[in-house]
């Protein structure tokens, strides 16, 4: 958190202060202030080098590149599905939760993957329903091919394929409540594994307090050495 907010400082100092039009004695002569000469010229010097511009337009270029992955903001999977599945008064599926979650709300979908992958599922399901409820061949399953060893495509953080289909031929016969008791326990897990995170994050936060204090006192040096 600290690293990010010196880069965006960084960013606004040199976008606020630098002027393109303008020598780099003039610029030198608008600094900030509080930041030396000495400082601002090396600063600028960094800022405008061809090593430092390439390496923004590759960022900026990655950046176009990305995907985002779903809409549904900071809710975990599971929650969203919980939600979906309260109002519809049922168990939605884990295709209905990637159309959910990979489309805007005026209908499209957020990118040309998630396009034909939607398509994909809508077209299973409508064709046959029995590929609604979660196994490893359910409409979500056939739409994005082999699961990975180590997470369950929709089912949020925790799960791995193993976990969730490795005991399937221990379950109740019933569909439903086949469903309902991987239901359970994999959010229970994701809830263990998200809980577990937050708190190491706080352990590292508190491990962190001393070095940003210093860093803190440094503030300028920090600054300008990036």
């Amino acid at each position: 958190m600290l690293g990010r907010a010196w880069k965006d400082t960084r960013n606004h100092l040199y976008h606020y202060f630098y002027k393109e039009d303008l020598t780099l004695e003039q610029n030198i002569k608008g600094r900030p202030p509080g930041i030396t000469a000495d400082h601002w010229r090396w600063f600028l010097d960094y800022r405008n080098s061809k090593e430092t511009k390439e390496k923004c337009r590759k960022n900026a270029e990655n950046r176009s590149k990305q995907l985002y992955t779903h809409t549904g903001g900071s809710k975990s999977l599971a929650r969203l599905r919980e939600e979906e599945s309260e109002q519809q008064g049922r168990r939605v599926s884990r295709g209905e939760l990637y159309l959910l979650t990979h489309k805007r709300t005026n209908g499209s979908y957020i990118h040309d993957a998630a396009r034909a992958i939607g398509e994909r599922i809508e077209a299973i399901e409508q064709r046959d329903e029995s590929f609604r409820p979660l196994s490893q061949n359910d409409s979500l399953a056939q739409a994005l091919g082999k699961e990975h060893p180590g997470r369950v495509h929709g089912m949020g953080l925790g799960p791995t394929s193993s976990q969730v289909f490795g005991m399937n031929s221990h379950q109740p016969s019933n569909g439903f409540e086949r469903e309902e008791t991987q239901r359970v326990l994999l959010e229970l897990q994701a809830e263990l594994a998200a809980e577990k995170l937050k708190r190491k994050a706080v352990e590292d936060e508190v491990a962190a307090g001393k070095v940003r204090m210093q860093a803190m006192e440094s503030a300028l040096i920090c600054l300008l050495q990036g």
